[in-house]
């Protein structure tokens, strides 16, 4: 069964592509909040984007998700707007332990159902010439955190524990079990024919 993922995010999509999911992309224009919890900051926003993407395609399937970083005790991270951003961020991140949390919303019409994921991060220390490079990359703008572990930012991860798919942007083992409760299923799809 085809379902509207409620993200333009390309880092969603490759991971739904690479899993088998048939989908269509639409952004769902919700205004996303950043509060002091991240577990509420990223099931609030999940359900938010699936709530008005499926309101509007009635009958359809549509998956919300929402990703940020927390800093244990003291604050949430959403993405990176810009360098400036980047390197504040990172500068934050640098040899210390971080957690990321990812919200997923499943919607059909009124019926929700959500859950959220948490990945503890190592990033090692960081010289300054390789944190620079990173920062005037640009690769980080649009992240939460400010880094991508899909891309260069691989190299400054020393330890996960939990899933990776989750730090990418989408926890795939929970995004399939709620698509499940639909319907949808990866081996089902046109992707697989």
């Amino acid at each position: 069964m085809r379902f509207i993922l409620a993200s333009e995010s390309p880092r969603r999509v490759d991971l739904l592509r690479q899993a088998g999911f048939d989908f269509e992309v639409q952004k769902s224009g919700y205004p996303e909040v950043l509060l002091e919890d991240p577990v509420g900051t990223v099931r609030s926003n999940a359900l938010g984007k699936a709530r008005k993407v499926a309101l509007a395609h009635p009958g359809r399937v549509v998956l919300g998700a929402d990703t940020v970083v927390y800093i244990p005790g003291e604050r949430v991270l959403g993405q990176a707007t810009g360098e400036r951003d980047v390197r504040r961020m990172l500068g934050m991140l640098r040899g210390r332990w971080h957690e990321v949390y990812s919200g997923v919303a499943v919607a059909r019409g009124e019926d929700v159902r959500v859950g959220y994921l948490g990945t503890r991060v190592k990033m090692r220390e960081l010289e300054e010439e390789e944190f620079e490079a990173y920062v005037a990359l640009g690769e980080g703008v649009g992240k939460a955190g400010g880094y991508a572990i899909q891309g260069r930012a691989a190299l400054f991860v020393e330890e996960i524990r939990g899933d990776y798919t989750n730090v990418v942007g989408l926890p795939l083992v929970l995004a399939s079990r709620l698509l499940k409760g639909y319907g949808v299923r990866w081996y089902g799809s046109a992707a697989t024919r």
